[in-house]
This record gives C-alpha cells, structure tokens and sequence, in this order.
C-alpha cells in the first residue's frame, strides 16, 4: 500500500508563523523532503527516526533537479512511507507546488496540499509595509523576479508599469536593476517609493528603501536572497508601522548552552523580546532509566528523596512509567532544590514538601540539616552531581547517591559552537558550571572567542567556576532562576539602549 505526500508550506522563516496543520504533519512524517530556505529549526519538530533529504536550490543552480524531487517524494511514498514535502512560503506562490502534485496524481500517490504564509504579504507586514491600505493601494500584485534573460522575460512591463496597486517581485534580487529599470522605461514615476526586504521575519531581518530610481544603487553592495522588492506608496508607511526591528532586543545575538530541552521559556522569552537565540547544549544527558527502576524496588526505605534537577526528575518519570509504580504508596519526604524542578515534580501530581531559600546544593543541604539527623537520603543527579550536598550532610544523614542520568561534553555541536562564536555573540548563557566546564573542553583552542562576550551566570557555583578560567561574570541574578536570570539580561540591554 502507497503512502502519502503531503505539500507543505512553512511561511516565510520565523517559525511562530508555522500553522497548526503543517506542524501535525512534520511531527508525524516519516520522510522529510525540504528546500534550501526553510526555517533549519522545522527540522527539529520532526520524530526521531525520520529521513532527512535536502533537495535545496541556489538561484542557477539546483543540486537536485526538479525531476529527480519528484521521483524522490514519488519513491519514498511507493514504499509505504508518510513524505512530508516542505516548502518555504506557500507550495502555489511560485513553489511549483502544482507541478509536484500533477506528477503525484499521475503515478497514482495520493497527496493532500498543505498552504503555508506565503512571503508576498507576510514580510511585508514584518517590515511595517501593508500590502493594501484604504489611502495608498485598494489591490497588490505579485510577480517572479526570477528572470535569466530578455528571451525568458515573460513580464508585461507596459501592465505592471501602470499599476496603480503595489508591485511585489519575489526571488529577484540579482534582478533589481533590471527589474527597476523595466519599470521607468515602461512610463513607471522615477519617485515610487520602493524598498528591498532581505531574511524577512528573522533575525537577520534588513530593509533597504528608496526611490525606483535609486533603489539599486542604495542597495547593490548589500542585496543577497533572499530577498523580497516591494514598489507603491505603501512603503512610505516604512518609518511608522515598523515593529519587528523596534523590540527591546533586536540585533542581539544570545548564546544558550544548556540542553534543549531544558531551554524553552528561556529562548521563547528571549525570541519574543527580538533576540536571536543560538542553542548550543554542551551538555550531553543520558537517561540511566535502569538506575532509577532498581532504586523504586527500595523507595521505601528512604525517608528523603532529592531531585536536584529537572533532569533527575525526567528520569524518574520514565522510570515510574515503566514499571507502573503507584506513586500514591510513596512515603518519603520530597526535596527539590530549586523552582524549575519544583513544577517538573509538579507536573506529576508530586508537591516537593522542601524546597530552599537560595537554589544551590549547599543552601539545600543546609535547609535539612536539623531533619536528617540520622535519616535515610536518597539523591537522585548526574555522575558528577551532588558531592557538595553530600559533603555537608555526610556526618548527619545515610546518603545514597543514585546515578539517574550521565552529564557528559556534547562534543557534536563544536563546529557549530565555534562557528556562531565567529559570527559575534552579544551574550553567553551559563545554567550550571558544567555548560562552561563543558564549553570550555570543547572549544578549548578557540575559548578567546568568548572574551568579547558579556556572560550570564544562573548563581554563584557557576559564577565561580567562570571566574576560575579566567571570564569576566557580568550578569547574575540575586534569585537563581531561570527566570530572574532572563529579565537580568534584558534589563542589562534595555539599560545599553
């Protein structure tokens, strides 16, 4: 039996603008067919085993064929899979969308077309230009600026040049002379204001704008796709409904090191207030679920169990899952050491009767101290975890250390690591000693790429061993969350503007 192709569009690059249907149908595809431009964060949404093809074209050259996509989707479905075909924008706004779907439904694959936010209007509106307005434009029209040479220029330059409405061209950023010198010689005013939108609705968002006849010169040395051109009075509506460059934090670029996981509100915060967030967890975990089932057979001979992350907590929660535990039968006295691994317990219906003034392991242990006396402890962290709070409570308590997950250097994202520190990080963001331990062993040769970066440290353990090596702290919050450790960093860059 045939499996299906799903057409999908993914809008324009910012990934908040995926819709509901496009991301049920990338959850659960089990063949991921992707053009060159798409959102590289999409890719993440995917299930774990699923395929990977990369079937990207470059303006003149495609290193797949369009005839050879189509025979991959076709492929893949014949051999009972779910292909998820992405697209950037919209697969009927110049995807070429139709044509895959009229080779589909000639090799008898069935399909379903997912529309996506087609760029044309969406980074315009990212960069405050309405495609319409009541006082400027009652129509739009939207054009190919993909044009190799006169021979192939199928453009009615006599229609569009006496347009009244606003002209969009998209994928012509190598023609914008060409394009803007069509449109004088067909009678268009020299004065139209005109503007160029390059990486609309992300980060590297930038807008060019002028005149028709001085679009090209003010944006020759700066153009690169892609790369949308916008020409009609609503442009000069430019200055004052931008938005998307006015946040707080926009231009900044915000290196995150803990796992991804465990970053969530941090980057959704940080991507909200127009930061571009970089994840680079140096920090690999790796779940002991064997560990921590054993541990369950003898809870009940523990007075204490501490989680001291929300790692342990995961962990934990895998394990009582699979050996369908009933947690209601717990006895012990629960203990977390800080907020986020408060609500992770939380979130299994398990309320941390302990939990301390300051978030740390020796503020922890000190909180028990006059209720262990002689008790029996379980704490659940990592291989390398828990030695201050065992140090501090050695002569009091029985402490049995259970391994619940292993913390280890993520050597995989070096390259990366390394490459997104070339480009310049506004700032760096550590959650625990281990994620700049970590960094430090990964990138050990290329550490000096850090200097020029303001660092963030959760609390003082992590700001001290920052110090150690060397680095200026230049923001820690006085509670150690999360997120107080967030609003420090914004309110140290609302401060610099």
């Amino acid at each position: 039996m045939y499996g299906k192709v799903y057409l999908v569009g993914v809008g324009p690059g910012d990934i908040k603008l995926l819709t509901i249907w496009a991301l049920e149908v990338i959850k659960t595809c089990d063949v991921i067919v992707y053009d060159r431009l798409i959102n590289q964060e999409i890719l993440k949404i995917a299930k774990e085993d699923a395929e990977f093809i990369d079937v990207g074209k470059f303006p003149g050259y495609h290193k797949v064929p369009q005839e050879h996509i189509n025979e991959i989707i076709v492929g893949k479905a014949k051999t009972g899979k779910s292909v998820a075909r992405v697209k950037g924008g919209d697969p009927f706004v110049f995807g070429r969308g139709a044509e895959e779907a009229e080779y589909l439904k000639a090799s008898g694959v069935s399909f379903e077309i997912i529309p996506g936010i087609t760029s044309a209007v969406s980074v315009l509106t990212y960069a405050g230009i309405p495609v319409t307005h009541r006082n400027y434009s009652s129509s739009f029209q939207v054009i190919s600026g993909y044009i190799r040479n006169d021979n192939e220029d199928k453009i009615d330059w006599d229609a569009a040049a006496k347009y009244k409405g606003t002209l969009i061209f998209l994928m012509g950023a190598k023609n914008l002379g060409y394009i803007s010198n069509k449109l004088i010689k067909y009678g268009k005013d020299p004065k139209t204001p005109s503007a160029v939108i390059m990486h609309g609705t992300t980060f590297q968002q930038k807008v060019i704008t002028g005149v028709l006849e001085n679009i090209e010169k003010k944006a020759c040395d700066e153009i690169v796709n892609p790369a949308i051109i916008v020409f009609g009075d609503t442009v000069k509506l430019r200055e004052k409904l931008k938005w998307f460059e006015n946040r707080d934090l926009y231009g900044k670029r915000i290196l995150i090191t803990r796992s991804y996981k465990q970053s969530g509100y941090m980057k959704d915060t940080l991507n909200n207030a127009g930061a571009q967030v970089i994840l680079c967890p140096t920090i690999k975990i790796t779940p002991l679920i064997d560990n921590v089932i054993n541990f369950l057979k003898e809870i009940n001979n523990y007075e204490y169990i501490v989680f001291t992350s929300t790692n342990s907590v995961e962990v934990f929660r895998q394990a009582v899952k699979k050996t369908k535990i009933d947690l209601r039968k717990l006895k012990s006295s629960i203990v977390a050491i800080g907020s986020q691994t408060a609500k992770s317990l939380e979130d299994m219906y398990i309320y941390p009767e302990i939990l301390p003034e300051k978030y740390t392991s020796y503020y922890l242990a000190k909180s028990l101290k006059d209720l262990v006396k002689d008790k029996y402890i379980a704490l659940l962290t990592s291989q390398i975890g828990g030695n201050i709070f065992i140090q501090t409570l050695k002569e009091y308590a029985n402490i049995k250390k259970i391994i619940s997950y292993l913390n280890e250097p993520n050597y995989e994202i070096k390259e990366i690591l390394r490459d997104e520190l070339k480009k310049g990080i506004d700032f760096a963001v550590f959650t625990s000693s281990s994620t700049f331990e970590y960094m430090y062993e990964i990138i050990r040769e290329d550490i000096k790429l850090l200097r020029n970066t303001k660092i963030a440290a959760i609390g003082p353990i992590t700001a001290e061993s920052i110090q150690k090596k060397g680095f200026k702290v230049d923001i820690m919050p006085n509670q150690y969350t999360t997120e107080d450790l967030v609003n420090e960093i914004i309110k140290d860059i609302k401060n610099l503007n």
